[in-house]
């Protein structure tokens, strides 16, 4: 299931976001993407997301994949619980119940937020659930777009471990602008120039 990226480029209003970007993505690893805003991580993203299209290149390994995503923002029902919001995406044959996602959830987030309206969550909690949807469906590649946000150091690393153990064998693709993140992940830093 290699992803393989060739050429790839994209601009808007005439300028250049991805530029002749050439890049082989391999199932197992947490893939860092590094550079600074505006260099085209989330353009990328969205294209791999079949969300935008590029101007040239093109994209093999993509046919039949599951994709999950986390956002920039966090794309939650602002009046339906963490546990809902994350049943709604779940297929019709998942063998998780509202239990099971209750278990999981309450792994990265307090218990009793889990029966609140997202909407009375803090902006860390909410991340937190906008994470653990995008981690129990089922997915074959995970694209992380700044997860970490909003995040203290305690509820990040005990969130990394979370998703490490989640992704086991995966592609993970996360953009952060901290390096000790690329640590604690373990992850291949890239640069997009």
């Amino acid at each position: 299931m290699l992803i393989s990226i060739s050429h790839l480029s994209k601009s808007y209003g005439g300028l250049a976001v991805l530029n002749d970007l050439s890049l082989d993505l391999i199932p197992g690893n947490f893939y860092c993407l590094m550079s600074p805003s505006g260099s085209g991580k989330t353009t990328l993203f969205r294209i791999l997301l079949g969300l935008e299209r590029a101007d040239s290149g093109q994209i093999k390994g993509l046919d039949g994949l599951k994709i999950s995503a986390v956002f920039q923002e966090d794309r939650l029902c602002q009046e339906f619980t963490a546990v809902d919001n994350t049943a709604m995406v779940l297929p019709s044959h998942s063998p998780l119940k509202r239990q099971d996602i209750k278990r999981e959830l309450s792994r990265i987030l307090p218990e009793e937020s889990l029966s609140r309206p997202v909407s009375t969550l803090s902006g860390g909690m909410k991340r937190r659930a906008a994470i653990g949807r995008a981690l129990l469906v089922p997915f074959h590649m995970l694209i992380m777009d700044e997860p970490f946000t909003g995040l203290d150091e305690d509820s990040k690393k005990n969130v990394i471990s979370y998703i490490k153990e989640k992704t086991s064998n995966k592609l993970v693709l996360i953009s952060t602008h901290t390096p000790e993140d690329v640590s604690l992940l373990g992850g291949i830093p890239i640069t997009l120039s």
